[in-house]
């Protein structure tokens, strides 16, 4: 009789040794996820440089003048911060009554001051001086306006994909925009609102506009896990301190836009009505009670923060304690300062304004406004977030559309 021979097992450190498939498909997939990662960070770094390229050749090109308020409600009001009232600064009446906030300026009159001091310790002559300071402030506004290009780009990516064409597109038109090389690199505090509005809104939590109800592609241990979770109080948007802390930065960019610029609040107004109540978005909020708390809770420590900065300075420069939005708000109401200036047809952005800011990505730009209303191939996530975009431009178009005077 005979006996088939067994195959003599394999000693266990052999067997370690073996390379496994699924092991290998790993390591494949961390190099590649690694390679990507650090591509992606080099052409972040690049487009950066080149950004700050263009629109210090923008800054240091334009010759044209658009408005007074680049030099009297910036520029002049920095000047006499820096070298005192009897340095000749040209200061309109609006700051004798507190019509404006003083952090604007602020921020060209700290230039101004060091850019000085540096040169004055250098012993510099005063003809070069008096070209750095000339150049100083639109050098630095052309850097500002880099940044407003990077997170206006960075911002697609987070909401088509990184790489996607849409994303790339959206960097082309903004940085390529007529109107953006005319006007973002001038000191106007509306320039560097937009600025901070854009990287207000690259931070914002946009993880409130997904759809909890959307099945998820995992294992079956993976999605039970996870429903046990969702079904919890815990925070489903908040889950690391990276997340708190890109809503922090949000909501004080944010803050500080808004004292600027006061009709900034009606951006976030509409944002925060849709993310709240999910008007008009499709699917089941993934946001838990506990969420809605914490953007409260950092809302009203940011906006304190903001507050602070902006009263300590209205201080330092004003001499007294006060608030110049309500100064500004009171002056317009009961005074109707605003119409000294002029008055426009109520249809003035529709027909003007946005043709004149668009030129020709007008035909483009009513497409995306009808389109950001059904939901595409791109899922609910996406076009959660083109109506909430599509939706802040029509209230706040609708809404200053009401005041006579329009700018």
């Amino acid at each position: 009789m005979s006996t088939s021979a067994k195959p003599s097992p394999v000693p266990a450190a052999a067997e370690a040794t073996v390379p496994h498939r699924d092991d290998d498909v790993r390591r494949k997939l961390a190099i590649r996820k690694a390679y990507h990662t650090a591509y992606y960070e080099y052409q972040r770094r690049d487009m950066m440089y080149l950004l700050v390229i263009l629109r210090f050749v923008n800054a240091i090109t334009i010759r044209t003048f658009f408005q007074p308020d680049e030099y009297f409600q910036s520029l002049e009001p920095a000047w006499e911060m820096a070298f005192g009232a009897s340095s000749g600064a040209w200061i309109t009446w609006e700051w004798h009554h507190q019509l404006r906030s003083s952090l604007h300026p602020a921020i060209f009159a700290l230039l101004y001051f060091v850019a000085d001091r540096a040169m004055g310790m250098m012993s510099m002559y005063p003809q070069f001086k008096a070209i750095i300071l000339a150049y100083l402030p639109k050098v630095f506004q052309g850097l500002v306006a880099a940044v407003g290009d990077y997170y206006t780009w960075q911002l697609a990516e987070k909401v088509y994909g990184q790489g996607s064409n849409a994303a790339f597109t959206t960097l082309l038109i903004t940085a390529l925009s007529p109107w953006q090389w005319f006007c973002s690199t001038r000191t106007l505090s509306n320039s560097l609102e937009t600025v901070l509005t854009i990287v207000a809104l690259y931070y914002w939590p946009w993880a409130l506009y997904g759809d909890s109800s959307a099945p998820k592609k995992t294992s079956p241990d993976a999605a039970e896990a996870d429903k046990a979770t969702t079904s919890s109080q815990e925070s489903q948007i908040f889950k690391t301190n990276a997340d708190v802390n890109s809503l922090r930065i949000c909501l004080f960019l944010a803050g500080i836009a808004c004292l600027l610029r006061p009709t900034n609040l009606f951006i976030w107004a509409s944002i925060v009505t849709v993310s709240v109540s999910r008007l008009g978005l499709t699917g089941t909020s993934p946001a838990k009670v506990s969420d809605f708390l914490i953007i409260l809770r950092e809302a009203v420590i940011c906006g304190a923060l903001a507050l602070s900065i902006s009263a300590a300075s209205d201080y330092y420069y004003f001499g007294v304690w006060t608030f110049p939005p309500y100064q500004w708000l009171y002056f317009n109401i009961t005074k109707s300062l605003a119409v000294f200036y002029g008055t426009n047809r109520w249809d003035y952005y529709v027909t003007e304004g946005l043709p004149l800011l668009l030129t020709t990505c007008v035909p483009f730009t009513l497409v995306a406004f009808f389109s950001s209303t059904s939901i595409g191939t791109e899922g609910a996530f996406v076009s959660n977030i083109r109506f909430q975009f599509t939706f802040t431009a029509l209230t706040t178009i609708a809404t200053l559309s009401l005041i006579s005077h329009k700018e």
